[in-house]
């Protein structure tokens, strides 16, 4: 198997595409290091290494990466990696006029400062080594703002981008590569945490029926989506290739989704409103 130029840290890899991520990468003989937030959720990626037979290359770090100070604290004593991939996140469900600005807070934290905190503390080894690999795996939703009732997951992909933009130029000079992942609706832990929250909220809100309907979405997408396999390929080739792409739109719905910047806003804001249930609320 080739040799590896170091060890690739995965945040949030117990589940979904960090979990789908930590098991590739270590197939094809990266040692792995996945951050989880419990010792519970440790023995889950542990128990899953075992099953695909890479437990002696995956390694759980028991650590809340959204708690920046414990990552600051925690860092000195994780070893020099040759790539961070940025997956762990979180959502939120709700009309931007419902959600409160601690939840808004915590969402920007884990989605996009969380990212650029990660990042801050693996660049010094990189700079030394004159490589290494930042990939941050954002979303469509961090390429059109489609999906009504999540603004605020919208407004952290969003600022995701133009974080792992600006970063993108400003290592460059130091052989440090940044790329995002960009996919789709894929089975993750995201979607069915979404669910629960339309499901548990407000019938009285004037947003209760479009809500619902999203909700019913959500559901749909829940059970045909397809395993994230093809985003921890895309990741991998992020990891591993000489020149990698700067975006991998990953899924499906990337066509589509890239297409959108040629439809004139008039036709989207049509479309989203139709989906979110929302045609009797506004005008062009």
């Amino acid at each position: 198997m080739k040799e590896r130029p170091g060890p690739v840290l995965i945040t949030g890899a117990n589940s979904g595409i960090g979990l789908a991520s930590a098991l590739y990468l270590a197939a094809r003989g990266w040692e792995v290091h996945g951050t989880v937030r419990t010792r519970a959720k440790g023995a889950e990626l542990r128990g899953a290494a075992d099953e695909a037979g890479v437990r002696d290359r995956v390694h759980t770090v028991v650590l809340d990466v959204s708690d920046h100070d414990a990552v600051l604290d925690r860092w000195p004593r994780l070893p020099d990696y040759y790539a961070v991939v940025n997956n762990a996140g979180s959502s939120i469900t709700g009309a931007v006029e419902t959600v409160g600005a601690d939840e808004a807070k915590a969402l920007l934290d884990v989605n996009l400062v969380t990212p650029g905190v990660i990042a801050a503390c693996a660049l010094p080894a990189m700079r030394r080594a004159g490589r290494g690999r930042i990939v941050n795996v954002s979303s469509i939703a961090g390429r059109a703002a489609v999906l009504p009732f999540h603004g605020w997951y919208h407004a952290s992909k969003f600022g995701l981008e133009a974080l792992s933009d600006v970063l993108r130029v400003e290592v460059a000079p130091f052989g440090v590569k940044v790329v995002l992942i960009e996919p789709g609706f894929f089975a993750t832990s995201i979607l069915g945490k979404a669910g629960e929250q339309m499901a548990a909220s407000d019938d009285a809100s004037p947003y209760a029926a479009g809500i619902a309907r999203v909700a019913a979405l959500n559901e749909w997408y829940e059970r045909m989506a397809p395993p994230p396999d093809a985003v921890a390929k895309a990741i991998a080739s992020a990891v591993e290739s000489s020149r990698p792409k700067r975006r991998y739109l990953v899924g499906r719905e990337a066509l589509p989704v890239r297409a959108l910047a040629f439809v004139p806003d008039e036709i989207t804001d049509r479309v989203v409103r139709t989906v979110g249930n929302l045609d009797s609320t506004g005008n062009d």
